[in-house]
């Protein structure tokens, strides 16, 4: 996934804040809304900040929960999204042009505008907070379509259409579908089951689907897990449970200990910067904070499906 551009807004407590920044552009003092092509258009972003604490362990978080209501809307419409697990949103469609945007959560309601939105086009951004305060840096990133990841409970299926967290989810093209180190069909998968989905994001607002993982119990009762904490130590390549075995992995896949928590790497387990661009698991250093999620096994061991490095 390329690297995502970051838009700047300031905020304390529950002051609001009006920023500008346009697609392709730069970042401004907010001025009058300029009219733009017609059509709708998709926004895809991001909420996150290690300053962040879990209202149930106290500890950092680099996303934001669902549950803490978080919420994106577009002023002077009834479109509305609510920040998932991830720290991430999707609005579909929102006016081309310039739109006021409005995120509220606890301590924060902060408002921007995002201008140069297009018909048809994917704008990605991403929020940064920490504590009381939101920045949002350079201009958002405008594309046909964009990489993007998000869990959510399934609302609908029918055959290869989910809807899944409100967002229409096209698998007729998934690769892989898993539950724990188990490989399923995509018709194991329910109506009420949580599950995480990578994929692109259409500019219609259609996620195309890659790759879909349910966050229900894994095989021999395996339990899904995010954290985040200080990585401890980075060890020899682990074994890629998924590979070939008869091919080498150039690199390997440490095995990490993060928050005294073993954490297994494979082929399989996503590696970002906190910014959104990739990177590989042997480039993890000892003393980098970590973001983990995946299958916690009864031995207590976490085989990481992703981990977001700050």
């Amino acid at each position: 996934m390329s690297r995502k551009r970051f838009v700047c807004l300031s905020v304390a407590g529950l002051a609001t804040a009006l920023l500008a920044a346009g697609c392709g552009g730069s970042s401004a003092v907010t001025g009058p809304e300029a009219s733009g092509p017609a059509g709708s258009a998709v926004l895809h972003g991001a909420i996150s900040g290690a300053g962040l604490t879990s209202s149930s362990t106290g500890a950092a978080v680099h996303a934001l929960s669902g549950g803490s209501g978080w919420t994106v809307s577009v002023v002077g419409t009834s479109l509305t999204a609510e920040v998932d697990d991830e720290g991430r949103f999707n609005l579909s469609g929102v006016p081309s042009g310039t739109i006021s945007l409005r995120i509220e959560g606890p301590g924060v309601s902060a408002q921007l505008s995002v201008s140069g939105l297009l018909g048809g086009q994917v704008t990605t951004i991403e929020v940064r907070i920490t504590g009381g305060t939101a920045q949002l840096a350079s201009p958002p990133a405008c594309s046909p379509t964009a990489e993007t990841f998000f869990s959510g409970t399934i609302d609908s299926m029918a055959s290869t259409r989910l809807v899944v967290a409100g967002r229409n989810v096209d698998a007729s093209r998934v690769a892989k579908v898993w539950r724990g180190e188990r490989r399923i069909q995509l018709s194991d998968l329910q109506a009420g089951e949580k599950v995480k989905v990578w994929g692109t994001l259409q500019g219609d607002g259609t996620v195309l689907a890659g790759e879909i993982a349910a966050l229900t119990t894994g095989i021999g009762g395996d339990v899904w897990v995010h954290f985040t904490g200080r990585v401890e130590s980075v060890t020899a390549a682990s074994p890629d449970l998924h590979a070939n075995p008869n091919t080498p992995s150039p690199g390997g896949f440490p095995l990490l200990v993060v928050k005294g928590i073993v954490v297994k790497t494979s082929a399989e387990t996503k590696v970002w910067h906190s910014g959104g661009s990739a990177m590989s698991a042997s480039e993890i250093k000892v003393g980098q904070s970590a973001t983990v999620e995946g299958w916690k096994k009864s031995d207590g061991s976490v085989r990481a499906t992703q981990i977001v490095i700050d």
